[in-house]
């Protein structure tokens, strides 16, 4: 794929996750977050919707009707009790419908969208059919939350997002196999990664007259940085490789796996009520223009001695 500037990329992109979903329509793309007990807590969803954002803000005015019409129907389709979904939400700007799954029916739904329920293509076939009843088509749901204390006006869940490895089932996420184009540098898919949007244009139009020139690279980090970063964004420093002591300066990498190594990406783990450990690591991705790289060099994590035997990444 290849394309000379943000829209270009955004259009093929959206391509080739069309063709993903053509080819099994039965399934939707879900991506999900951390869902704790399903059993015994509270399963956040958020449903974004591709609908017409007049009739999603005569909607949101009456959260009444969407509690009761769309979530009694979401009910139904996932064979649950018509009082155990809450709408806790509603962005009509965004098509985002931020809804809440009572214990302990949340695991009814986990089962169904994720496939493991015996009637799971079923139970998907009537979220859609409940969907356009609302005259809306789903364009994404996501399970559970996100694993850092980040304040929500700086999330824009539209851009969530769910990469797959080349073998895995197209409806676990979106895949491409030869690099994407981005400003006239290579962007491979960083399969394996959950990415989580953050607020920072109004649309995409917005989005590529700001930065849709500009190269795709990566900033692994520690999770406790996470809102300090995107409050004010990187530290600059003015020490560390390539350039003498008192030149401002932050480093990035075009490769997520070198990003991710502990020593940026550092883990953090969380442990659920019933003892089971979820690890995390948190890389950013960033756009950065090509007008502010001064210099591209190699990678600072191997000795010397290995570094023509040992490949970080592939790519």
């Amino acid at each position: 794929v290849g394309s000379t500037n943000g829209e270009q990329f955004d259009q093929q992109l959206k391509t080739i996750i069309n063709k993903q979903k053509n080819s099994d329509k039965e399934n939707l793309p879900i991506i999900s977050g951390d869902i704790k007990e399903p059993e015994t807590q509270e399963l956040s969803i958020l449903i974004r919707l591709d609908t017409d954002r007049t009739d999603m803000k005569k909607r949101a005015i009456n959260t009444d009707v969407i509690q009761e019409r769309f979530g009694a129907g979401l009910c139904q389709a996932f064979g649950i009790p018509s009082t155990c979904i809450r709408v806790d939400s509603i962005d009509s700007d965004e098509a985002i419908i931020n809804m809440c799954i009572r214990p302990p029916y949340g695991k009814n739904v986990v089962d169904s969208l994720n496939g493991t329920a015996p009637d799971a293509a079923v139970r998907m076939q009537a979220v859609r059919k409940c969907c356009c009843d609302f005259n809306a088509n789903v364009e994404s749901i996501t399970l559970g939350e996100f694993g850092l204390k980040i304040e929500d006006r700086l999330m824009d869940p539209r851009w969530n997002k769910k990469y797959a490895w080349p073998n895995d089932n197209p409806n676990e996420g979106q895949y491409w196999s030869n690099p994407i184009d981005q400003g006239g540098k290579p962007y491979y898919c960083p399969s394996g990664w959950i990415r989580f949007g953050v607020k920072v244009a109004k649309d995409d139009k917005e989005f590529d007259a700001n930065w849709g020139n500009w190269y795709v690279a990566y900033h692994g980090t520690r999770g406790e940085n996470a809102s300090k970063i995107l409050t004010s964004g990187l530290r600059v420093s003015t020490a560390g490789c390539f350039y003498g002591d008192g030149i401002s300066r932050a480093y990035v990498s075009p490769s997520i796996e070198y990003c991710g190594h502990p020593r940026y990406a550092f883990p953090w783990k969380q442990t659920t009520k019933n003892g089971e450990v979820r690890w995390y690591q948190l890389v950013f991705q960033c756009r950065v223009n090509p007008a502010s790289v001064n210099k591209i060099d190699s990678e600072t994590l191997i000795s010397d001695e290995y570094k023509q035997t040992v490949t970080i990444d592939p790519n």
